[in-house]
């Protein structure tokens, strides 16, 4: 039977749970998405765990388990000026470097929440197997991350380890660098390959250049492009 429990007051447990979620605290695992896209990615990845409404709402977001918030609560908790007809609490779902896959993505300090979303969103849509994170890029839970990802995030195995520990199982690694040689070299990507892009300012780090083969993007008129946009041009490449 669907369950629908009411929030009136911002003082309320349940109330600072959620503005918690929302934050991305890192001990809790679980994260707000918000918009019908998000509610039909996360239904879809079982990723689901229930829905919050607001005042007048439709009743086709009612799950087992439903939170219906007063108008100015559900303000506080959405990221929108304009208000979305749903907010979806969904399960963290990190997994292990065992989920890397043939053909993954490595992120190398990446910081902006929309590059990481759309980077995200691009290897799905090009069959790549995974995202791999270093430790220090933006949490992949981030609100702009989610919404950017436009739900790819439900459906990618995303993964924080060292790009030292992923050379350890014999990864092809390919490495983008200023100082690399032209991709067009490189006919199509061998087993086992992960491809890595770096900070939006820094670029690699200077300890994992030498854990592989360094290409560029052969330009002209400008000597480097924004990371999402070199990131999607690579993977189509060598989708």
């Amino acid at each position: 039977m669907d369950k629908i429990i009411d929030i009136s007051n911002s003082k309320s447990k349940i109330f600072q749970n959620l503005l918690k979620y929302k934050a991305g605290d890192k001990e809790e695992g679980i994260f707000l998405a918000e918009g019908e896209d998000m509610f039909d990615e996360a239904y879809k990845s079982s990723s689901l765990l229930a829905t919050i409404v607001p005042n007048i709402y439709d009743k086709r977001y009612v799950t087992k388990k439903t939170y219906h918030l007063k108008d100015e609560l559900y303000r506080q908790l959405s990221s929108y000026k304009s208000l979305p007809k749903v907010i979806c609490m969904c399960k963290k779902k990190m997994s292990d470097i065992s989920s890397l896959g043939e053909k993954a993505i490595y992120l190398d300090g990446i910081q902006d929440p929309g590059n990481l979303g759309t980077i995200i969103r691009t290897a799905l849509a090009f069959s790549y197997s995974s995202i791999c994170l270093s430790y220090d890029c933006v949490s992949p839970y981030n609100s702009k991350v989610i919404q950017s990802s436009k739900g790819a995030i439900f459906h990618l195995p995303i993964i924080k380890e060292k790009l030292i520990n992923i050379k350890k199982l014999n990864y092809n690694i390919f490495i983008t660098s200023l100082d690399g040689e032209d991709e067009k070299n490189i006919l199509s990507l061998p087993s086992k390959s992960i491809l890595v892009f770096g900070n939006e300012g820094h670029g690699v780090k200077k300890e994992n250049l030498s854990l592989g083969r360094k290409i560029k993007i052969e330009m002209s008129g400008i000597d480097s492009l924004n990371v999402a946009i070199s990131a999607s041009i690579l993977m189509y490449r060598f989708k």
